[in-house]
This record gives C-alpha cells, sequence and structure tokens, in this order.
C-alpha cells in the first residue's frame, strides 16, 4: 500500500504477504431504521489490485449502501449488523471514525454523481485540491500548489493553471468531475469507490470520463468499484458486474459472460430493457410489478413475483449463489434449467434490422411500473 499502513490493524504483514485482494465483503448484512429491517442480505464481493469491479440493479437495490459500507459512512440508523469488510487484507469492519478518516483519501477515494454538491461554491478549485494535499500529505504550500495542477492535468483539464483559480460556478459538469477525481486520487489511493459518477453527464462527456478512469487504472493499478444502472457504460468498463435485486446479489461474473450469457431471470429482463452491444431496444419495454419494500419478510426468491420463469421451488426456501464457472455465478434454482439457457441465448442474440417507423429508446436500465430507474431516481429526489 501507499502511504502509512491502515490505522487500528496492527502490524501490516511483509510486502511480499500483502494480498492482492484490496476490497473485500465478505457475508454482508446491513440494517435500517435502527435494526428494524434489513437492506443488504448475505453481500459478498471482492475488488483487486487494477480490476474495475461494477455494481448494476434499480433504485433501492442496494448499490449505494454497499458503497457507503466499504466506505465506513453508513447514516445514522443503518448498521453492519453481520459480516466482514476488509481493505487489503486488515479487517475494518469495526474501524473507528478516526481509522475511516485515515483511509479516506489516503487509502481510499470516493467520487459520487453530483461533484457541485461535494465541493464549496465560494473556494477557487485549487484551494480545495490543496488542503487535501496539506492534511493528509503534509506539503508545503507551494508544493501543494505544483501538486494540484499536476493532478488537474492528469484528468484531462485544458489549461490546469487557470482552472485552479476558478470557483465551481465557472465549470462544467463534466469539468466539475475531473476535478473530484483529481481530488479523489491525489494522494495515490489502492481504491477508487465512484458511485454513478458518469451518470448525470451527457454521452460524450461520459466517455471520457470512462477512458480517464481506465487509464487511471492501467497507469496506477487503482482497483476500483463502479456503481451505474447503464449496463453499457459497465460493459465498456469493468472487468466483473456484481447484479444486485432487493438487498441480494443475484449474479456476479466476468461483464462479457454476464452480458452474453447472464443466467438470472432478473439480469436476462435488465438486458431486455437496455441497448448493449449488438442488442438494440427497438420499442420501450419494462420490468413488471414492482421491488419488494426495504425489511419485507419473504421466503424463496425475491425476484419470484415478477419473474415469469417462476416456479413453485422458488418460493419455497433461501436460494443460495450456484457456481456456473471459475468467476459466475447465480441466485436461482432454475439456473441450469435449459429452458432458461435458452431465454439467455434469446437475449444476447443479434437484433434483427428495425422496423420502418420505429424509434429506437435510449439506453438504460428500468424500474417498476413502466418508468425508467432515472425517471424513479428523479422522482425520488
Amino acid at each position: 500500500m501507499s502511504g502509512n499502513p491502515p490505522p487500528d490493524s496492527g502490524t501490516p504483514p511483509p510486502a511480499a504477504e500483502l494480498p492482492d485482494e484490496v476490497l473485500g465483503i465478505e457475508d454482508l448484512h446491513v440494517t435500517v431504521h435502527d435494526g428494524a429491517a434489513a437492506a443488504l442480505r448475505g453481500v459478498s464481493l471482492a475488488v483487486h489490485q487494477g480490476e474495475i469491479v461494477g455494481l448494476v440493479g434499480e433504485s433501492g437495490s442496494g448499490k449505494t449502501l454497499t458503497c457507503r459500507a466499504a466506505l465506513g459512512v453508513l447514516p445514522p440508523g443503518v448498521a453492519a449488523a453481520q459480516g466482514k469488510i476488509t481493505f487489503a487484507g486488515d479487517n475494518v469492519t469495526d474501524l473507528s471514525r478516526r481509522g475511516w478518516e485515515r483511509l479516506h483519501g489516503s487509502h481510499i477515494g470516493a467520487v459520487f454523481q453530483d461533484p457541485a454538491s461535494y465541493l464549496n461554491p465560494n473556494l477557487t478549485v485549487g484551494s480545495q485540491v490543496t488542503e487535501v494535499l496539506r492534511v493528509k500529505r503534509k506539503l508545503s504550500r507551494a508544493r501543494a500548489h505544483e501538486r494540484a495542477v499536476e493532478l488537474l492535468t492528469a484528468v484531462g483539464l485544458r489549461q490546469a493553471g487557470r482552472v485552479f483559480h476558478q470557483i465551481p460556478a465557472e465549470l462544467s459538469g463534466g469539468m466539475l468531475q475531473r476535478v473530484m477525481i483529481a481530488i479523489a486520487i491525489s494522494c495515490d489511493p489502492e481504491l477508487l469507490i465512484a458511485d454513478e459518477a458518469t451518470t448525470a453527464l451527457d454521452v460524450t462527456i461520459q466517455a471520457e470520463i470512462i477512458e480517464l478512469i481506465k487509464d487511471l487504472r492501467d497507469q496506477r493499478g487503482l482497483a476500483v468499484l463502479f456503481v451505474s444502472h447503464d449496463l453499457a457504460v459497465i460493459r465498456e468498463l469493468c472487468d466483473r458486474v456484481v447484479v444486485f435485486y432487493a438487498g441480494e446479489v443475484v449474479e456476479a461474473g466476468p461483464v462479457e459472460e454476464i452480458i452474453e450469457r447472464p443466467r438470472h431471470p432478473y439480469t436476462q429482463a435488465l438486458l431486455r430493457v437496455a441497448s448493449v452491444g449488438d442488442f438494440q431496444r427497438r420499442e420501450l419495454q419494462v420490468i413488471p410489478g414492482q421491488p419488494p419494500h426495504v425489511g419485507a419478510q419473504i421466503t424463496g426468491c425475491r425476484f419470484a413475483e415478477r419473474c415469469p420463469a417462476a416456479i413453485d421451488a422458488c418460493r419455497a426456501g433461501d436460494i443460495v449463489l450456484t457456481r456456473l464457472g471459475p468467476a459466475h455465478e447465480a441466485r436461482c434454482v432454475r439456473v441450469n434449467d435449459p429452458a432458461l439457457a435458452e431465454a439467455s441465448a434469446a437475449v444476447a442474440a443479434p437484433a434483427p434490422a428495425p422496423v420502418a417507423g420505429v424509434t429506437a429508446v435510449g439506453t438504460g436500465d428500468t424500474a417498476a411500473g413502466g418508468t425508467t430507474v432515472a425517471d424513479q431516481e428523479l422522482a425520488n429526489r
């Protein structure tokens, strides 16, 4: 690890024994409303050095809550009730507030959807970048200024010296997101958590941010946990993908395998309402029904009420993740059913030529009741 070892972890192992795994989450259960309801159930995932792992699913599926738990910033009334979170092999599940503060910035960076809300509108960009460098790295004022300009240049901001002296209101959304990335990587962290970091950007800027994150991964060996509702972005950026539904992981594996051969009906449903790769959506499709409420007591598969392939066995008891290959697993009692395999092939098949007069609908997964997830998120603001 760069910088100091994580706090509250004792003596670090010799460098040769440091694990390749940067972030590990094992059997994580998170409760809300002071323990009254479970929001995450048995979530397990890992992010390794130089790897980009994508989290995808509808609004409220548990993606952001997983990120907050990995950052140690769960809000009041929300707690990790069971499970383990490790960073570079060290158990940080019960890390103190001061311990998390020492990890933030120096070892873990974070970027969120609305960069303007995380920057002080009254301070220049440069003062906000240099503050991190002076506090975390103890740099002199002159060296912090020099390093800040280097960072702003590294994230693709032209005339970085000028940007240094501007306030956030003078920059575009794409420029502000680059500033946030510059702050997030300023102390050479091992892990970057990006929660919907490209959602509010137009397509061109979104593509540039994706390339920037890839470059940072390639140049620095950065591990990235990337949250998005956009399967096209996930496919373009990520090495592996974890699909969430109602607080559980329902499928996980290499991104191309998940996109080309989805084995869980929910993953298949997400792909049917998206435009990804060769599959171009030609008419508005939705996933019928509503996701269950947080804390709903459901026996069996939580997707069963919305699943066209559901059978009695789906509601008979707990369903575990089934290993389908070296790195592919899915939570479904019919995961090895030939009929579902055929459905998987149908989802991944190239679309025929568009019918004249039919307009293609944009990319994005779909929420319940005929609204896209983006629509639902806007309605909830």
